[in-house]
Parts: C-alpha cells; structure tokens; sequence
C-alpha cells in the first residue's frame, strides 16, 4: 500500500491498511470524536483537570482545529462537553481522552488527571519524539494507545509500572527495545499487547516474558525483528505453564522458520497469524503441528506470503476454522471438496498460488456462512449450474484470471452484498446484463470486470446511491456514449474500450466531500473539446486522457485539480498555448502532453511551480523558442523528452542539475505504482483501487509503452528540433542516463571525451547533426550500448576499437565522409590490404620491378618465335605436299556449300511460317 503525503508517496505495511482505513471511516462517518458527556447529568469536571487539559492543549499543534471545543470562555467551562473527553456520569472527573490527526508534544498536565483509565493519542504526528517517561506514572491507566503517531526511540521501562493496563498498543511507530522486555513482566493485567513494527532485535526474552503474562489474550509482535525463531529455539523452549489464556497470536513477518509444535497445546487459541514468514515446505507438514487440542479451538489460519508448498490439506480436521489465508504461496493440485465439510467458514483466500482445478457447486453448497472469497491468480475454472443459487451471500468476491465465461456467471446475479467484486480477466465474452449492472448492491465501493471481452452498451447508474464506488471496467469493448455514473463515483477506469462521444456526462460527478480521485479514459474514441468542469473534482489524483479524439484547448479549470499528480494528454489534437492553468497543479509528477498540436514557449514557472515532475514528455508539438534554463531545477526529472518540436537555441549547459539522472538509488519521489490512499494538505483520501504510471517512451528508434518499469529510465530527448551549438560536456555527469537522443538538430563541434562516463548509456543517436572530430575512445566502453547512430555528421578518423563499437552495423556511421575503420569497408590510411605478389625476403621494391620487366621481354620474345614457327611450319607443308594441299581445299568447299544450304532451307520455312500468321 502507498501514502501519500506533502508530495511523497510511502511503502506502509500490509498491516497498516486495516488501522489505516477504520481511522479514516471513523473521520468520513463521524467527524472527529464525539463530545462528553456533562450536560446530559448536569456534572461539570473539576477546575483543576479542566486546567490541566488546557495546559495539555497549549503543546498540542492543532492546525483543522479539532480542539476548537477546548477554552477558558464562561460557554466552554466544563471540560466535559470538550471533544475528545469522557468524564465520569457521577463524580465529573475526566476518565478518557483521545484525538487524531494532531501534533506537537504531550505535556505532563496530564498528571493532573488522576482518574484517566483510557488515553487514546494514536494517528497523531509528534515529530519523532520518545514516548514521555511520566506516562508510566498515570497509575490508573488501563487503555493506552500510542500507534501510529511518528513516536520514536526506546520504549520506557517506566511503562512497566502500569500494572492495571489491559491494552497497550505501541505499534506503527519507530521505536526499539535494544535489551529486554523485563519491563513487560511486570504488566500482569495486560490482555491485549500490540506492537508491531517495533524493533525488538535485542529482546532475546521475548518469548519467556509474553508466554508468562497470565491474562494475555491478544498478542501483535509483526514486523518486530525478533531473535531466534528457529525451530530448534522455540524446541528449547519451556512452553509447560506458557500462554495460558492466549487466543490471538500474529507475529506476521518476523522470518519465522516453522510452526512450533507447541502452539497446537495452546488450548484456547482461536487465531494464528504467521503470514510473511520463512516457512518452507510442504504445507501439511506444518499444519500437523497445530494437531493437539488447538486443532478443536483453531478459528482463523493466516500464512500467506511464505514459501510453503504441496497441495492444499484437508481442513476438515479443524472442524471451527472460520478463516482460511494462504495467498502467495506456491501451492498446488486441486481444491479438495472437503472444505465444504467446514459449516463455519467464512473467509477463504488461497489467491497467488498455482492450484489447477475445476470447482463446481459441490465445493461450496454448504458454506452457508461464506462472506468473502478469493480465489484470484490461480489456473480454476468455475463451472456451476446456470440455474445454481449459493447458499451464501457474499461480502466480497475476488475471482480474477480464474476462468468463469464465456457467459457472464448467472450466479454471480444472485449476490445483493457486495462490497468488492473482482471477475477481472475471467474470459468473459458476453454483454453486460444490463438489470443486474443497473441494479448492483448499495454497499459495493468496488468493481473490477476488466480484461475481458464484455461488450455493448453499459446502462445509466446515475441514480444508485452508492459508497463512493470504484469501477474498473478497462479493456473490454464496452462501446456507446459515456453514460452517467452516481455523483460520489470515487475512481473510475474505462480505458482500452470503444466509447465515443464527449466527456461532458462525466461532469455530473459532483461529490466534494471525497470525490472523484482517479480518472482514466485512454485508449477510446472519445471526442470534442474537454468540459469546463474540472472544479468539480478538486481531489483527483489522476487524470489520463491519452490515445482519443479530443481536441481544442485545455480548458482553465484544469487548475482546480490542485492535487493533481498524473496528467496524460498523450496522442489527441489538443492545441493552443502550454496550459498556463497547469500553474496550481504543484504536485505533478508525471505530464504526458505529447502527439498533440500544443504551441508557443515552454514557461519559465515550470520548475518553480512544478518541482515534483519525474516525466515531463511534449514530444511531437509545434513547441518553439529556446529550452528554459529553468528546467535544470527539476531535481526528480527523470524523462525529459522534448523532441520533434520547433525548439531553437542551444542545449542548456546546465543539465547536469537534474541529480535524479545521476545517482542510481537517488528516488526521493516514486512513481506512482499500486494503492493510492493516503492524505495531503489535510485531505483524507480513501481510494484503493491499483494504478501504474505509463508513458510512451521513444527508444531505439521505436515508440515503446512503458508501464511498471518506467521508473527505471533516465532518458533525454531533444531530436528533430532545431537546436544549436555544442553538446554541452556536462551532459556527461548524468551517470545513470540510458538514452540520450539530439539527433536531427544543426548541433556542431566534438563529441564529449568523456562520454564514456554514462555507463548505462544503452541507446546513444546524434545522427543529422554536424558533428566533427574524431570518436573519442572512451565510447568503446560503454558495454551496455545496444543502439547506436552516429550518422550523417562531419565525424573523421578511426572508429575506436573495441568488440562494442564493432559489433554495429555499417550503417551506424555512413556519410561521414573522413570516418574509417571497421565496421566500415574504407580502410584508414596506412592500412590498405598488400598484394599477396610481394617477395617475402627482404629484397627492395625497384629489383621487384626489375625481375617483372625481364620477365615480360623474354615472354614476348619467345611468343614471337612460336608464332612464327607454327605459321610456316603449316604453310610449308602444304605447298610442298600436293595431296595435303587438294585435301584442305576440298574441306572449304564443302563447308561453304553446307552453309549456303542451310541458310536458304530456314529461308524459306521462316517465309511460310510469316505467310500463315499473316
């Protein structure tokens, strides 16, 4: 999951989510916290605890004034009606205290509330500070929770002096335990202790101190670094009197190596939680440790995200098993039909494994009580009766890449509580049933039936009163006009369809409150000219309106989307000036304007005003002017691609500025991959769908859709421009650069000497330029370089040697007319082939000459002399010899006649032949 806060987006835990979203449904619902309770007995709180809470609030920073209850004026005198404060029903004394999304520091005032028996400060911000020491005085105390509040440090041992605490919840902070956990002993009324993603790496104890807490029930110890958990150390342990009142144990990514063989004696556990562990092996051999009395008490069974393998048990042995969660394992086989046999199932998730199989309604006819179900990422197909009605009714159904079409699942129909619903690439090829789409349950805030092959026209859902839904209808061939959707759609993906016509019906999404916080329409055949409704939808996150027809000028409201952080425009007939209303938008990282008919200058404001930009692409514009020397303050630029436009001037000396092109690990902003939820400038956001930024990347020649490895590039483009000058030698500091591309400009002098410095250069063109000089050699050192062209230029000398600049083809280097060596055919001078004539000893060039002059007189000579005597030789014979002489004439006489006769015969029959075609 990503949050996203001030600009940054940030990795959480998976465990976080649930924390995460009850806080912020609790704030959607609810407001803030509900008031005392004072008035309704007519009890006001003493003077001096109503002092002391207004000491409290003087250290607390308080900026959406949820405090605004809390004063010294006559109207707002007893402190019972403050929010935040419970006080007692009978004596008026303060008894509870909590609040969110505050900050600043915690005062010790809070000693003068004797009586406090719950202190809730959790989602708070208190900038890294340490737990205060004087908590572990508050003696009465019996509720403490400090998650999640940016707390940091050791935990206090002065906390162990809380012996009535029943829950303490220190988890979701930065905190550590470098020695023991001695302190926890001391705590023996604790019930509930969480404290996940606390470092305890040096609590080798840990395990002796939880397992003696005789009241523990619930115990969280995820993400905590915890020491020895190997299989041989939990052996040694002495577990006889341990746990004896447990009924919930996670202890979720910790690299635990096996199920101990002792927590199958814990007799009242109910929930084990050891997802995202090193547990190996097949997955029954594990499970045989849970065999003793726990396998009677044994309700939920969470292991996913191990290693852990073979084919799915027969969990019919735990006969109260509630909740089954193997996902992201690498199970496989079949479904076995026995987990019909678990009456009390509710949740099962084996999703992300490799488990083949055909289920049928065999499998669930009895799983009355199922509420969710996912199934998703495995080879199933799900064939059921067409007329087949479950016997449950779900909560939510994840059912993506399983197979269920080529129909749409009749069965599906018969579910009236969704929540979420995922048939997403299920090779569905029908139409939407247009009832059941017009009729979906009020509670759904989740669809996903993309990747199919769904088709026709989609109904009006304008008037179904939903829970700010999220519809991901994406490549399927939904076609037709955009039809009206509820007015508190929360995220909305049509892309990869077939819908045509404006966008206007989309501006009747209206709800402020959340509001629409994901758009994307691209790939249709959407067009006209964009709304001016932009304001209605102040919350979004991204908008992406590439690959339609849209055209005309980007409309003003478009700097109502403050929030803004993905802007696609790619490939539309949008014109006019670079958007000026773009100004507002200040947490921009990805601008995709390119493919459209944009004019006029790039504005200076855009580093000052954009400074979060990680790729900024208005490729194929008619752009013009010089490139702003202000772009260099784009810290986290990473894909600066400004090609095929009228750019003039000079290349800017000063891009040696963008630092995210030149240290590998530098990310202090990430593109935006997976879950966007999270909060900015006090605006809670609560969308959960998946996205992945994307952007059409020209490389090596060719355009190149890059998705989920588009961070990975660091790319430069200014080709077909008209730029002048020099490239500038500091384009070399880029060292983690892979594309660099100024081909097609009127750039002139030398190629940077030290070019060799980039790497990862993998694609390198500054063809149809004028460059001169030589190739620097350091360029035959680039051994990631994959596509080459140094064409058309002025370039001379000898191609570096090296088997990189070798291995390209001739082409990389034609029309520089002074370039030699291979792969070119012209030889560079002084190293012409010799001719294989040439003595081999040491003899001198002129005496060659000499002995072939000789030669060739004494072959005339002797011709002569051959000719001659051949000639009389004949001649003589004949004259001296009559009978030879009668015999050589008779020989030509006939060979006359013989041909005089043949010429006349095909003579004639060429003239017969012309005569009858005649």
């Amino acid at each position: 999951m990503t949050m996203i806060m001030d600009g940054r987006s940030f990795k959480l835990p998976y465990a976080f989510l649930t924390l995460f979203v009850l806080v912020h449904l609790r704030l959607a619902l609810g407001g803030f916290i509900p008031a005392g309770v004072g008035d309704a007995n007519n009890i006001s709180c003493p003077e001096g605890e109503r002092q002391a809470l207004l000491e409290f609030k003087k250290g607390i920073s308080d900026p959406y004034g949820r405090l605004s209850s809390w004063g010294s004026e006559e109207e707002k005198k007893n402190c019972c009606n403050w929010q935040g404060i419970r006080c007692s029903n009978q004596t008026g004394h303060v008894l509870q205290l909590y609040f969110y999304y505050l900050g600043g520091m915690i005062s010790p005032s809070l000693l003068e509330l004797p009586y406090l028996t719950y202190l809730d400060l959790s989602f708070n911000d208190f900038n890294r500070s340490h737990i205060p020491e004087f908590i572990g005085s508050l003696s009465n105390l019996e509720h403490l929770d400090l998650s999640g509040s940016n707390f940091s440090g050791p935990i206090p041992h002065q906390l162990g002096n809380l012996s009535r605490l029943q829950y303490l919840n220190l988890g979701f902070n930065d905190l550590t335990n470098s020695e023991n956990l001695e302190w926890l002993s001391h705590m023996s009324s604790i019930e509930d202790l969480e404290l996940s993603l606390t470092n305890l790496s040096g609590a080798n104890d840990w395990l002796e101190v939880v397992s003696s807490l005789p009241n523990l029930k619930t115990l969280e110890m995820s993400t905590c670094n915890l020491p020895l958990m190997s299989l041989s150390s939990f052996s040694q342990f002495n577990h006889s009197k341990s746990f004896t009142s447990l009924e919930s144990l996670r202890l979720h990514n910790n690299e635990i190596n096996d199920i101990p063989k002792f927590f199958g004696d814990i007799c009242t556990l109910r929930e084990l939680g050891l997802a995202g562990n090193n547990l190996n092996g097949q997955v029954i051999e594990h499970i045989n440790n849970l065999f003793g009395c726990a396998k009677d008490s044994l309700e939920v069974l969470e292991l996913g995200r191990n290693q852990l393998w073979g084919s799915l048990p027969d969990f019919a042995m735990f006969p109260s098993l509630k909740e089954i969660e193997l996902p992201s394992n690498k199970l496989n086989g079949t479904m076995p039909k026995t987990i019909g046999n678990l009456h009390n199932l509710e949740h099962l998730d084996v999703s992300l494994n490799y488990l083949q199989d055909v289920i049928s309604e065999a499998h669930f006819s009895n799983l009355s009580k199922l509420l969710s179900m996912d199934l998703s990422g495995n080879s199933l197909t799900l064939e059921f009766d067409f007329n087949w009605v479950p016997p449950f009714q779900l909560d939510e159904l994840h059912l993506r890449s399983c197979k269920l079409g080529p129909r749409f699942p009749n069965w599906i129909r018969t579910q009236r509580n969704f929540t979420i619903l995922d048939i997403s690439n299920a090779q569905i090829s029908d139409t939407v049933p247009a009832e059941w789409f017009a009729n979906l349950p009020p509670n759904l805030y989740s669809l996903n039936i993309s990747n199919n092959q769904i088709h026709g026209l989609l109904p009006n859902v304008s008037t179904m009163s939903w829970r700010e839904p999220e519809f991901d209808l994406s490549a399927n061939r939904l076609e037709g006009p955009l039809p009206f959707f509820s007015t508190n759609v929360s995220s909305l993906n049509l892309s990869k369809n077939r819908f045509s016509g404006p966008l206007s019906p989309l501006c009747k999404i209206n709800d402020r409150r959340l509001g629409l916080g994901f758009l994307d329409l691209s790939d249709n055949l959407l067009s006209g000219q964009l709304p001016n409704c932009f304001m209605n939808w102040p919350n979004l996150l991204i908008l992406n309106l590439a690959n339609n027809n849209f055209s005309g000028e980007v409309p003003s409201s478009l700097g109502f989307l403050s929030m803004l952080q993905t802007l696609s425009l790619h490939n539309n007939t949008f014109s006019g000036d670079f958007p000026n209303s773009l100004k507002n938008c200040s947490y921009l990282r990805v601008m995709d304007l390119g493919n459209n008919r944009f004019s006029g200058k790039i504005p200076a404001w855009i580093a000052e005003d954009l400074p979060q930009l990680i790729v900024l692409i208005l490729r194929s514009n008619k752009f013009s002017g010089s490139i702003p020397w202000d772009t260099c303050k784009l810290k986290y630029l990473r894909i600066l691609d400004l090609s095929l436009n009228d750019f003039s001037g000079i290349i800017p000396q000063c891009l040696n500025n963008l630092t995210a092109m030149a240290y590998k690990a530098y990310s202090s902003t990430n593109l935006f991959e997976g879950s966007y939820m999270g909060a900015i400038k006090g605006h809670n956001y609560l969308y959960s769908g998946d996205y992945v930024d994307s952007a059409m990347v020209a490389l090596k020649g060719r355009e190149y859709n890059f998705g989920k490895n588009l961070g990975l590039l660091k790319i430069i483009n200014l080709s077909s421009n008209n730029l002048t000058g020099k490239l500038p030698t500091e384009i070399t500091s880029l060292l983690e650069l892979v594309v660099l591309n100024v081909s097609k400009n009127n750039l002139i002098g030398e190629i940077p000497q030290t070019i060799g410095q980039l790497k990862q250069l993998e694609s390198f063109d500054m063809s149809w330029n004028q460059f001169s000089g030589e190739i620097p050699s350091s360029m035959s050192e680039l051994q990631f370089l994959s596509h080459l062209d140094l064409s058309f230029n002025n370039l001379s000398g000898k191609i570096p040697s090296g088997t990189q600049l070798q291995g390209f083809d001739a082409t990389c280097f034609t029309r520089n007319r002074a370039l030699c060596g291979p792969p070119l055919t012209q030889k560079c001078p002084g190293e012409e082939t010799p001719n294989q004539t040439l003595p081999t000893d040491n003899g001198s060039i002129e005496d060659d000459k000499d002995n072939r002059d000789e030669f060739e007189k004494w072959f005339c000579v002797g011709a002569g002399i051959g000719f001659a005597i051949g000639f009389w030789g004949i001649c003589s014979s004949l004259i001296l010899k009559r009978s030879w002489r009668h015999a050589y004439f008779l020989l030509l006489d006939n060979m006359k006649d013989w041909l005089y006769v043949t010429m006349a015969v095909n003579k004639a029959r060429f003239w017969r032949m012309f005569q009858r075609q005649g």
